[in-house]
């Protein structure tokens, strides 16, 4: 029906306005460390094949990212299966503080840190990729550490790294201040320059800049945290983000309980869970991060109430708004149009000798109908979103008969079965449990 796909144009308009504030998150290898970079001790003893990674936001045109949150059903969390690395020389807590003339230091460069774009006082962080202006870090840039290496450290350039530092460092000189405004709650021990916690989890966390901070280039990435690490690594993160319109968004990676103003984000987590990530689908999983291929089942809006004078049996998903009962009931819309061949005085009566049971029910419900006449009859379930989840089609004979419909399919919960025969229709609700 026309009127059902022009509503499934608006729905899927608005899903994508409310995605549109937080569009990916990037996860980013920065480095790998090799022997050399792990014979300096100044800065705390940094193990071969330590990988800093580096997370960025992808934001939406004009928006800003307004700060980091943790709250008690969100903690804000970073973890390891080994230590987070620290550099005990010049580490800090956040990527503005680390001081940009320290930056050729042992490997102060490769310290784990938060950020609000910032890599340094007086550099804004960028992908490897996106940076053109040469590098300030490592090799010759390099002091050679405690051990004096000859040539520098932070070399190594194995493949999956990507650009060498040498070559790209993912560092674009900025106007050296801090984020306007800048504020920090919470503890922050776990990632200022302690060599010994595999974990950094806050609850009551904020890291904020109230009038928010554009990301860099056409695509505004923002730079949220710098990782390293010898281990596995795992976030689930929580960020705000100021829309094109101005409003706080706030998102989240676990959607178990959502707060006024959350939305659930799978790519917050890391490594990300795969689903449906299509929120065209029946299937759609607002925590996958990655697609795994179910998608399977496409929505398809429409009414699914059989008492309605235009119930579309094609449709999956029920929208009430579409119903029309007649010239004085169809919530605005033109009956001539949306039932041009239905008579609207014509209302369905119930069956009669219509039962179900067992009701409670486990995997099989019985319909029970004691029918005059023989004919086709045809029984619809649906969930408590109007989502057709049964539609099934079995003939009748004329006196009492036993129909069976499989339920081992379905979640537990309450549905609502019709049973449509011979132009009369009756309603029966079912708990599946």
């Amino acid at each position: 029906m026309r009127t059902t796909s022009v509503l499934l144009a608006f729905a899927l308009a608005i899903g994508a306005n409310a995605q549109s504030a937080l569009e990916n998150v990037i996860v980013e290898k920065y480095y790998i460390s090799d022997a050399n970079d792990a014979t300096d001790t100044d800065g705390g003893y940094l193990e071969q094949g330590s990988v800093t990674y580096r997370v960025f936001l992808d934001m939406g045109a004009d928006c800003k990212l307004r700060g980091l949150f943790g709250d008690s059903l969100h903690p804000f969390i970073i973890s390891s299966t080994t230590v987070l690395f620290n550099n005990e020389d010049r580490g800090e807590r956040f990527g503005h503080q680390i001081p940009a003339n320290r930056l050729d230091d042992n490997t102060v460069a490769l310290d784990t840190w938060l950020s609000l774009g910032d890599a340094s006082d007086g550099h804004t962080g960028v992908m490897e990729v996106d940076d053109t202006d040469g590098s300030l870090v490592g090799g010759v840039n390099n002091d050679g550490g405690s051990a004096g290496i000859a040539g520098g450290l932070l070399v190594s350039a194995q493949p999956d790294a990507g650009t060498p530092l040498t070559t790209s460092d993912g560092l674009i000189p900025s106007s050296g201040t801090a984020p306007p405004g800048f504020l920090q709650l919470g503890d922050f021990e776990p990632v200022n320059n302690e060599n010994t916690d595999t974990t950094f989890t806050n609850s009551g966390m904020v890291v904020q800049c109230p009038a928010g901070v554009l990301g860099y280039g056409p695509d505004n990435k923002i730079l949220i945290a710098q990782i390293t690490t010898t281990g596995e690594l795992e976030f689930h993160l929580n960020v705000e983000i100021i829309d094109a319109t101005g409003t706080p968004q706030k998102f989240v990676a676990n959607g178990d309980t959502l707060l006024a103003g959350q939305t659930e984000f799978g790519l917050l987590n890391y490594p990300p869970e795969c689903g449906c990530m299509d929120p065209n689908f029946l299937e759609y999983d607002p925590a996958a991060g990655c697609d795994d291929g179910s998608c399977a089942t496409a929505i398809v809006f429409g009414c699914l109430d059989t008492l309605a004078c235009n119930f579309d049996p094609s449709a999956n998903f029920n929208v009430s708004a579409l119903c029309c009962y007649g010239p004085n009931d169809c919530n605005g819309l033109d009956i001539n149009i949306v039932c041009p061949d239905v008579a609207v005085n014509d209302v369905p009566t119930p069956i009669n000798g219509f039962t179900v049971f067992p009701n409670p029910a486990h995997d099989q419900l019985t319909v029970r109908i004691a029918a005059t006449n023989g004919g086709q009859a045809n029984a619809l379930v649906h969930d408590r979103l109007g989502r057709l989840v049964v539609n099934h089609v079995f003939t009748t004979n004329g006196g009492i008969q036993d129909h069976h419909l499989d339920l081992s399919d379905l979640a537990n919960g309450v549905y609502t079965l019709r049973l449509v025969l011979d132009g009369h229709v009756s309603v029966q609700a079912v708990v599946k449990q």
